[in-house]
């Protein structure tokens, strides 16, 4: 009798193990349809992305700050601090992006092809780089004072040696600043436009203001030339 008991015990909690596995069977497949006949939406995904870079950017931000030492919390220190944060998200998300700090603590250019940027051969941002707008559009702008002042420029000339070039580069620029400004990047801390260089190549250039100091048209302020 007792082991014809154990017995029916085993053969029961086999058969709700059995019960549990079907039900999760049924729900993959459930979720596997679902994402197979779902439609990806821009807005989703930049949600998703932003609120990632939101948690990620701010834990950075803060350790970069009070990283300084006792008594450097100058504007200087802090532009320092606010172009180191812009090449980190570059170098991070970008890894085959080149970051040069041209004029040391005021101007930083960040170079890369278009094709790193844009989606084929049209004017929108490649989905993966919406994150990185995104973060880019809290970076820009006034922080404890200091305005980090941001130019696109996109390079038409010579093209690529074997490779042929697409993409209308005006349209481009364009689509840049309207992205960064639903980023709600101030409108007056973007400029983007098209310079005279390799086809098929395009440039961040972030500028630092102090307080006080007017943007006088001129990339990185005077005497500045990347």
């Amino acid at each position: 009798m007792t082991v014809t008991g154990a017995g029916t015990r085993a053969s029961s909690a086999n058969a709700t193990i059995l019960i549990y596995l079907s039900l999760f069977l049924l729900l993959l497949v459930f979720f596997i349809v679902l994402n197979a006949h779902s439609t990806p939406r821009d807005y989703r995904v930049r949600a998703v992305l932003g609120s990632v870079g939101r948690t990620f950017a701010a834990q950075s931000g803060t350790a970069g700050l009070t990283g300084l030492p006792p008594g450097q919390g100058s504007a200087a220190a802090l532009a320092l601090a606010g172009l180191k944060r812009l090449g980190d998200l570059f170098e991070t998300d970008l890894a085959i992006a080149k970051v040069n700090h041209v004029t040391h603590g005021r101007l930083m250019v960040v170079s890369m092809t278009t094709e790193d940027l844009f989606d084929g051969d049209s004017a929108f941002v490649r989905p993966e780089r919406l994150g990185l707008l995104d973060r880019l559009a809290r970076e820009i702008g006034e922080h404890d004072g200091v305005r980090f002042d941001m130019d696109f420029l996109i390079a038409v000339g010579g093209e690529p040696v074997g490779r042929r070039l697409t993409g209308d580069p005006v349209a481009r620029a364009a689509a840049m600043a309207r992205a960064l400004i639903i980023d709600r990047a101030p409108a007056d801390a973007i400029s983007v436009g098209i310079e005279p260089g390799q086809g098929g190549t395009a440039r961040f250039l972030f500028s630092v203001r102090f307080p006080g100091e007017p943007r006088d048209g001129r990339v990185g302020g005077p005497g500045a030339t990347p």
